[in-house]
């Protein structure tokens, strides 16, 4: 790990175990990404994060990334539905748990299957639309869409 840190390499504990999260975190020197993993206390997935992975991804300044996948999303047994309520809600969580500069976009659209209410980028800003009214600001939606990622490659790379 410390190498990949020396090298400037991004490392992805999307896939990761609970136990390899918990090594990254302890060795890494760098921010590390979960770049499409959702909040596990709303949907109990083990790919999904923790709220103590939130808060360490947060404090670590790194960053998790949304997936758009129904199964990421909702536990409910049989959901094929991807919406952006559910994104946002994630999202939301992310924030509580990580802080602002935490959240952003992972999408997965190479990996997802289903009713997908965003299905390419074209759509994104059904997204951003539905954040808005949820409350966040333009400058909280900005960080989640394009600067929280760009802070880390700059950081990192």
């Amino acid at each position: 790990m410390v190498r990949m840190n020396e090298l400037g390499m991004l490392v992805d504990v999307s896939h990761l175990s609970d136990g390899g999260f918990y090594d990254v975190a302890q060795v890494s020197r760098k921010p590390f990404i979960a770049s499409h993993s959702n909040c596990r206390e709303i949907c109990n997935h083990p790919r999904n994060l923790t709220n103590d992975m939130l808060r360490i991804l947060g404090e670590k300044g790194g960053i998790a990334g949304v997936n758009f996948g129904p199964e990421f999303l909702d536990h409910t047994p049989g959901n094929e539905e991807s919406r952006v309520e559910q994104m946002a809600h994630h999202l939301k969580h992310m924030i509580r748990y990580g802080g602002i500069e935490c959240a952003a976009i992972g999408t997965d659209f190479d990996g997802i299957e289903g009713s997908l209410e965003i299905s390419s980028p074209a759509s994104m800003d059904r997204l951003f639309e539905h954040l808005k009214k949820e409350g966040l600001s333009s400058e909280e939606i900005e960080k989640i869409a394009y600067k929280n990622v760009m802070r880390v490659l700059h950081e990192v790379l």
